[in-house]
């Protein structure tokens, strides 16, 4: 088989392992919504009020969820740009879901400005990582530099048992195998496809644990 064969089997299998991640995300609070649903149809459960409040908190999680990948994963509309503030919404959204304290740094001219969807995408993406990083929540900085639409980005997380395994860090080897690819390192080899996106490439530069450093440049 010729390097071209390899390069779509390889792309071609980061794409399903993205769509069972989604699948997998949004699992959890659909199957908490029909638990729901089954506690309203027992009108002897006397669980009325609970059932409607988890129905009410899964939807949103859900709907939450979704509107995160489809920018993450997803198309996002039709421009080659997106608003920042849109990406900085979604983020600090997840943050309130994962136990994150989101910290922005460079901001000075991002609040109205728009950025490419790539580089948007890789935000996204990258925040995704630092989360499954700090299982126990912590803090995120994400600090942007500036260069018209296309920002260098670092990414400091630290926390309590902050640590990037290497079944993650995996998927930043450029010469991974698509063997190699699994829905645990495929957000992280995404990542690394969508800064050679933006003309640029991403590196782990410290791992030094309680604190790990992305950096996009």
């Amino acid at each position: 088989m010729g390097d071209g064969g390899m390069v779509g089997n390889l792309e071609l299998k980061m794409t399903e392992l993205l769509c069972s991640k989604l699948c997998h995300d949004l699992i959890s609070p659909i199957g908490a919504i029909n638990n729901g649903l089954e506690f309203l149809r027992d009108d002897t459960s006397g669980m009325l009020d609970e059932a409607t409040q988890l129905i009410g908190s899964s939807a949103q999680k859900a709907a939450d969820r979704l509107a995160y990948y489809r920018l993450a994963l997803g198309e996002g509309g039709s421009s080659d740009q997106i608003e920042f503030s849109t990406i900085k919404s979604l983020i600090e959204n997840l943050g309130l879901e994962k136990n994150l304290e989101i910290e922005w740094a460079g901001l000075d001219e991002a609040g109205t400005s728009n950025i490419r969807k790539s580089n948007g995408k890789l935000l996204l993406n990258l925040t995704l990582i630092a989360a499954d990083c700090l299982p126990r929540g912590g803090k995120v900085v994400i600090a942007l530099e500036y260069s018209d639409d296309n920002p260098n980005i670092t990414v400091t997380i630290n926390g309590e048992k902050c640590t990037l395994r290497e079944d993650v860090k995996s998927g930043l080897n450029s010469q991974i195998s698509t063997a190699s690819l699994t829905v645990r390192n495929v957000t992280a080899f995404y990542c690394m496809k969508l800064a050679f996106n933006c003309e640029k490439s991403l590196k782990i530069q410290d791992e030094s644990p309680p604190s790990i450093i992305f950096r996009v440049s």
